[in-house]
């Protein structure tokens, strides 16, 4: 195999692109990541001996490495190629998405929770059998080494402690989703060091400002250490700050692509062959790289479905504003804890903290407020009625929240709040989203999907769906585990015929 050349690229470095990574690495496979984002200025990432690191967007760091770039529309505006966030504004929707060797995991509250439909897989493909996804559930929340938190926790600040136990229309879920922080027993191991394999160090949380932007100890679990430390330059090699433009067939050779990308650093632009490539990129890069690539002379082969079927998982942002700061929403895990309205499971909603934005460069009197707001995030299976197109070299999402009826549902359980507490609450006009799916669905044929039950894209032999993308409908709750659950099925069924 010469130097131009790889088994598998994996494009974009998230719960997708890392245990895609991992998976097919452990099976023997040459594996090249492509990431656009940088690697982050962590703990668990300096004992690995990263040396070129990013910080994460904390103290006067905010004001520069807060957003990578912010798109309005078919306009768009890079403002740090090492930020950490990226925007999409349309109409009826607003996009968050996480750039970096990691990706959304830097980002995410740290849930690990099945879809709210237990059938969610079922009658997606003939040939797909749910089992065949839905027995990862256990293996990554054990690779994650996730815990459910309670009471009895070694915890400052949590739902506990704004809800009442007795009984009352909101409640605190029994029991709480899995979270992926490695948590103290006992006063004594706050902050401790742990050094797992392969030297990897990270720390339990100290409740000091460490997880909403970003884990710099590593309490917060991301797939950067869990997934890529283990297999990095044993099988796989992460170029991060290159950005993939497009994909062209390779007709030249064994390969079947050309995978063409930037080097931000120093903006050369390079080319690798492959004879597989896996987009795990996240949603809406996924869907403007098929779009843009599909477009090519020499591209891709049409989607017939590409684009149909996306959605914003019932995303909606509120706040709860407490007439006290103690216990202050800086002292806290990003997440609180979720709670239930009349012991209703639909929608998902959470309890979140604001750790680490005391560190940011605002008014005294603003994180003050911020110290006594707790914020609200609530989910649910939105319909997939929703598009997403490509004009003018940008990704469009058509999207009207409206004909979407698990928002009215999120408001009622966020004004229940209010109703039991006395206490106002808000809730968001636009939806705010860090869960957009589909565009690049599962389904039973071209014409109801883009991929199959192996992932593989229909008409583009070798060319697979890893992300968030592929997912066929909104899982309802946090999607971390389905993706993950998604992903590792997709990349062990390539590696038993790759190898």
């Amino acid at each position: 195999m010469s130097s131009d050349e790889v088994d598998v690229v994996v494009i974009g470095s998230g719960f997708a692109g890392s245990i895609s990574a991992n998976r097919l690495a452990l099976a023997g496979l040459n594996v090249l990541v492509l990431e656009r984002g940088p690697w982050r200025d962590s703990l668990p990432v300096r004992s690995m001996g990263i040396a070129d690191r990013a910080p994460f967007p904390y103290g006067m760091k905010f004001v520069t490495h807060l957003m990578r770039t912010i798109h309005f529309g078919r306009w768009g505006l890079t403002l740090n190629k090492s930020g950490l966030l990226e925007m999409f504004f349309y109409p009826g929707l607003r996009v968050v998405v996480g750039s970096a060797v990691g990706g959304g995991s830097h980002i995410w509250f740290g849930l690990l929770v099945e879809p709210q439909d237990p059938g969610y897989w079922r009658e997606r493909h003939p040939d797909l059998n749910p089992a065949e996804v839905e027995k990862y559930y256990d293996k990554i929340r054990s690779d994650i080494e996730a815990v459910r938190i309670s009471q009895d926790r070694c915890l400052p600040n949590s739902i506990w402690k704004h809800l009442s136990v007795s009984p009352a229309k909101c409640l605190p879920a029994d029991p709480q989703p899995h979270f992926a922080f490695k948590l103290p027993h006992s006063e004594s191991e706050l902050g401790q060091v742990i050094e797992g394999d392969g030297g990897v160090k990270r720390q339990r949380c100290a409740f000091d400002g460490d997880g909403l932007l970003g884990s710099r100890g590593g309490a917060k679990a991301s797939v950067d250490f869990i997934y890529l430390a283990p297999v990095l330059n044993k099988g796989a090699l992460v170029r991060d700050m290159c950005e993939v433009t497009k994909i062209i067939r390779d007709s030249t050779g064994a390969a079947e692509y050309r995978v063409h990308f930037s080097n931000l650093r120093d903006g050369r632009k390079e080319v690798i062959r492959a004879k597989r490539v896996i987009f795990a990129a996240g949603t809406m890069n996924t869907l403007r790289l098929l779009f843009a690539s599909s477009l090519e002379p020499g591209g891709l082969n049409p989607m017939l479905s590409l684009g149909h079927t996306f959605g914003g998982n019932g995303d909606l942002v509120g706040a709860w504003f407490k007439e006290s700061a103690q216990p202050s929403t800086f002292e806290a895990l990003p997440v609180l804890g979720r709670y239930k309205v009349d012991g209703q499971e639909v929608p998902f909603i959470c309890m979140w903290a604001l750790p680490g934005c005391d560190t940011l460069p605002l008014p005294p009197g603003l994180k003050k407020k911020l110290a006594r707001t707790v914020p609200l995030i609530g989910m649910g299976a939105d319909t997939g009625s929703a598009a997403a197109r490509f004009e003018h070299a940008s990704l469009l999402v058509d999207y009207e929240p409206k004909q979407q009826p698990v928002f009215d549902r999120i408001r009622e359980a966020i004004g229940a709040l209010e109703a039991q507490s006395g206490l106002k609450t808000w809730a968001i006009k636009i939806p705010v989203t860090v869960h957009a799916w589909g565009g690049a669905c599962l389904g039973a044929d071209p014409e109801r999907g883009v991929v199959d039950h192996k992932g593989e894209v229909y008409g583009n032999r070798g060319l697979f769906v890893a992300d968030a993308a592929a997912l066929p409908a909104a899982v309802g709750g946090p999607p971390s585990l389905t993706i993950a659950a998604w992903a590792h099925h997709v990349a062990d069924r390539l590696a038993q015929t790759a190898t």
